[in-house]
């Protein structure tokens, strides 16, 4: 079977080597998710990912940083990993950071000791979907783990030595779930220790369960008023020691700071107030026009 998923990384992994690693999502079944839905989940050979990485050497540095694609490359055996970071070793002997993106399930799939090890070999980074903090939501978007399953998960992380960026999506919980999401969010992620946090903005992507549940009327949507709040609720609540960086065209406000720089975190909160002080409803909804979004 040929790969057929477009190449996806996130937006820090711009100068990266990307190379394949799986197709689709091994789980696939986010209730809110359209990127992988039409991929079967499927993972690369050890010779198809040699040669993969052979056939770039000319176009990246011994020391390149390296991300593997894939919605969950994770989830594979610790053996299937150790198998892809030999070769890469024996391509880019210097490679200065290996990433991939992983669901919290994927992790009770390796023992403390594979986690170690995977880290002593290079494995420096992961990138996970988290989502939300709040266990409702959780189980309506059909995510198939807990808060406290994240929190469990992230601490073995946080043991072995593995650093990592956790998301969170804006309105994930609907219209008036707003401040339950943005504290129960902040709670979980202040119990463990994230490199980066990335918010998005909810949007009802057609060919999703979602998309079905709007139109059922079991879910309806947090207008951009509510998702500015409980932006502004879920930063004013956050105290563990990371940054933030809401960069990104889904969010309805755009900041990037480190959550230790009380000065600057003032500043971004303040900053909010005004948006939310001086916009009515309409504007703000124009501002995000996240109608035409659904169609990106």
């Amino acid at each position: 079977m040929q790969f057929t998923e477009p190449v996806m990384r996130p937006p820090s992994e711009a100068h990266s080597l990307l190379l394949r690693a799986t197709q689709g999502c091994s789980y696939n079944d986010c209730h809110f998710c359209y990127v992988s839905r039409n991929h079967p989940f499927m993972a690369a050979t050890v010779e198809q990912f040699e040669e993969e990485a052979a056939s770039r050497k000319d176009a990246f540095p011994e020391d390149t940083p390296v991300y593997l694609v894939g919605a969950n490359p994770f989830v594979l055996p610790a053996a299937r990993l150790r198998d892809y970071i030999a070769v890469l070793r024996r391509h880019y002997p210097r490679f200065s950071r290996l990433s991939m993106q992983s669901r919290i399930m994927d992790i009770p799939g390796k023992t403390d000791e594979e986690l170690a090890e995977l880290r002593r070999l290079g494995l420096s980074h992961l990138y996970i979907g988290t989502e939300n903090g709040h266990d409702g939501v959780l189980k309506l978007f059909n995510k198939g783990n807990t808060a406290a399953d994240a929190v469990g998960q992230l601490l073995r992380l946080d043991r072995a030595g593995i650093r990592y960026t956790l998301f969170y999506v804006l309105g994930l919980g609907g219209r008036g779930m707003g401040r339950a999401c943005a504290l129960a969010t902040a709670a979980m992620f202040n119990q463990v220790h994230p490199e980066l946090i990335t918010t998005t903005g909810m949007t009802i992507f057609e060919n999703t369960p979602l998309a079905d549940m709007v139109r059922e009327g079991t879910f309806v949507e947090a207008g951009e008023r509510e998702k500015i709040e409980e932006l502004r609720l879920f930063l004013q609540e956050l105290t563990v020691d990371t940054r933030y960086d809401g960069i990104h065209y889904l969010n309805p406000l755009n900041y990037r700071f480190s959550n230790s720089d009380a000065e600057e975190k003032a500043r971004v909160l303040a900053d909010i107030d005004e948006v939310l002080a001086t916009c009515s409803d309409e504007e703000l909804e124009l501002m995000v026009s996240r109608g035409q979004m659904r169609s990106l």
